[in-house]
């Protein structure tokens, strides 16, 4: 999934509740980090999954690339999108050539997709083939009876043309777009490898939507946005503690005053997270319905992460060990540039900006 770089690119991670910039530069031992930051974002500029305030992004890019003191010559940057707008099937078609496939996954994609087909995008990946894939022009007579999987992936135009105005008016070049479920992947294959013998599940839990990437046997199976995050378990001590959001979150995160007990606190943290649980639950359930296996076990990250003793409380919800990815163990850190604690404790929140910035410009 990933590759030497062949000029710097900046992986733009844009959350609902932050934005994170990262980039790399090829080094002896693979990549080094070159930049790192996150800035928040304000409040309600991105509600449900839509942009409310596309101004207020730009500008936090542009305090970001300062912040970062990103040179002006670095133009060229990978985002990524996900939500309701973006759709990701498995498909099993005909062998046949990549070329061909590219001729026909339109029409292939109608019958997929619950979108006008020319209201989005449509991409493809092949990820598993009965033999070998053919040339272009090779007689289908010889490949006709096997087929091949796909990974149809469909995002809307308007989505698209959104993001890319954004990061246009921070004074950037979007030159690939990809989808945070495959951006988590590749942050993640780069730290730990991808295992051919197992099934685990990839979860960025961001503050209002989750990104699902079930990898199967090296590849991914499954994958499915899920419209609940960090702002689940905000939400739950703003309704059971009598509180507003603001004050809610700051509980959330230890700042609490004396008439808050933290028996009770956790409590309702408990139920926020048993929410995020549910659906995760619900989405295993539909992978197992596709697939012989069960996931074995689940790595975390993302800003809904963050909360100190999330992994265990998911791992004693769902009954799997659960971890947090660190997206730096196979990158080269240069403690003369960044503090070490703080690199440590922002992984979770860079898995995505890193597979962003792993990316070329010619995939």
């Amino acid at each position: 999934m990933f590759s030497l770089l062949t000029r710097p690119l900046l992986g733009i991670d844009i959350g609902s509740a932050s934005i994170k910039l990262a980039l790399l530069k090829p080094s002896s031992r693979g990549f080094e980090l070159t930049n790192f930051g996150i800035i928040s974002l304000p409040p309600d500029t991105i509600v449900d999954g839509e942009v409310e305030n596309p101004a207020a992004i730009s500008d936090a890019i542009k305090n970001l690339l300062k912040s970062e003191k990103i040179s002006s010559r670095i133009k060229n940057c990978a985002f990524s999108v996900s939500g309701q707008s973006v759709i990701i099937k498995k498909i099993t078609v005909p062998l046949m050539s990549e070329d061909d496939l590219a001729e026909s996954i339109q029409q292939e994609a109608e019958q997929y997709i619950p979108f006008d087909i020319n209201d989005v995008n449509v991409a493809f990946q092949i990820v598993k083939a009965e033999g070998d894939i053919p040339a272009k022009g090779e007689s289908k007579a010889e490949g006709e009876d096997r087929q091949m999987d796909v990974l149809l992936v469909a995002a809307k135009k308007d989505l698209v043309n959104e993001q890319n105005e954004i990061i246009k008016n921070a004074g950037l070049k979007p030159v690939v777009v990809d989808l945070d479920v495959f951006a988590l992947e590749n942050g993640f294959e780069l730290a730990y490898g991808l295992d051919e013998d197992d099934t685990f599940a990839l979860v960025n839990i961001g503050a209002s939507i989750t990104n699902v990437n079930i990898i199967e046997n090296g590849i991914t199976a499954y994958t499915r946005d899920i419209t609940v995050g960090g702002n689940s378990i905000t939400e739950s001590i703003q309704k059971n503690m009598g509180v507003g959001f603001r004050e809610a979150d700051k509980y959330k995160h230890g700042h609490l005053d004396e008439s808050v007990g933290k028996e009770e606190l956790m409590a309702h943290i408990k139920s926020g997270v048993a929410s995020i649980c549910d659906e995760l639950k619900k989405t295993f359930e539909m992978f197992q319905r596709t697939s012989e296996e069960r996931v074995r076990r689940i790595y975390i990250c993302g800003g809904g992460s963050m909360l100190d003793g999330t992994n265990a409380l998911i791992a004693e919800e769902m009954g799997l060990s659960c971890e947090y990815i660190n997206p730096f163990r196979n990158i080269k850190v240069s403690q003369k540039i960044f503090d070490e604690e703080y690199i440590e404790k922002m992984g979770p929140m860079a898995v995505v900006a890193i597979g962003l910035a792993l990316r070329k410009l010619d995939e």
